[in-house]
């Protein structure tokens, strides 16, 4: 080996540091496939990797991190490894070398898109085989949050222990999953009977700028006067939300300041000790729910 200049070459005259740069191109690439190939399949929702730099500031800044959350970080790791390796590789190297990169980048996207899809497939075989009734196996101890009620003072759900607490995020500008999954919520205490006294049903808005407690209150008495609302700042709820797999997000407003939120549409259960245990969606039928909570009330737990 001998040195010309500041480049090392070796037998042949090639650059030493080019072959340390393949060593190093192809450990990012298999790392990066596998990060995107599982972050993919367990990747809930493709509007997570535009979330995922905010919660993972706010992990550093001592917020807990949404285990949702968790997949997306291991997506963008993984094409970040990826690029690294691809630009190592593409810069200073031959067309030959260049033009297997470029097949590498295909390759790659090629995995995690079977990736997401593989997992979109085994998400909407579990929604549809459970009837839209679905189990948390095993329960997961949620972690607390202190929201504004729709009384004006702070309410944490741990306030709430000792008691099932059924919980909806939305809005009440919703035109119409809102008020539906109200109603529903309503007509489920009314069959639960007895039952529904262990019960407390707790609306949580996911647009603090317009569900002031004052609004909130009317709004959730309006479907029963035992129903709580909860309002707080967007990225504290959306925080919460993510712990359950909830999202939402503000659409652009009208000529008149008037905007929508799209936003999940499902029922979450949490036990008296504060486990998440079962969860519903918009298309659950009433006496499914029904019989699936009572059951949960009645074990005590």
């Amino acid at each position: 080996m001998t040195r010309v200049g500041e480049v090392e070459l070796v037998a042949g005259g090639k650059p030493a540091g080019g072959f340390r740069r393949v060593l190093a191109a192809s450990g990012l690439i298999g790392f990066g496939a596998v990060m995107l190939f599982f972050g993919a399949v367990y990747l809930q929702d493709l509007q997570l990797l535009a979330e995922a730099p905010e919660a993972l500031w706010a992990f550093i800044c001592g917020a807990p991190l949404a285990e949702e959350m968790g997949p997306a970080l291991m997506f963008i790791a993984g094409a970040l490894g990826v690029l690294v390796a691809l630009a190592l590789l593409w810069v200073g190297g031959t067309k030959e070398r260049q033009l297997f990169s470029l097949a590498l980048l295909v390759c790659v996207a090629t995995i995690a898109g079977a990736g997401y899809l593989y997992g979109q497939a085994n998400r909407e075989a579990h929604a549809s085989a459970t009837d839209n009734i679905a189990y948390v196996d095993p329960p997961r101890l949620m972690p607390d949050f202190t929201l504004t009620s729709d009384a004006g003072t702070p309410l944490r759900l741990s306030d709430l222990r000792g008691r099932f607490v059924v919980m909806f995020f939305g809005y009440t500008h919703c035109p119409d999953v809102c008020p539906l999954s109200l109603y529903e919520m309503r007509r489920v205490k009314q069959a639960l009977g007895e039952d529904a006294a262990k019960v407390q049903f707790v609306f949580v808005s996911v647009d603090g700028k317009r569900d002031t407690p004052e609004r909130l209150r009317a709004y959730v008495r309006s479907f029963d006067s035992a129903f709580i609302g909860l309002t707080g700042p967007e990225q504290e709820v959306r925080l919460i939300a993510l712990e359950y797999g909830a999202r939402f997000r503000a659409n652009p407003p009208n000529a008149d300041g008037f905007y929508t939120v799209d936003h999940s549409a499902d029922t979450y259960v949490i036990d008296p000790q504060g486990y998440w245990r079962m969860m519903w969606g918009l298309n659950a039928k009433t006496e499914d729910v029904v019989k699936a909570l009572r059951a949960l009330v009645r074990q005590g737990t």
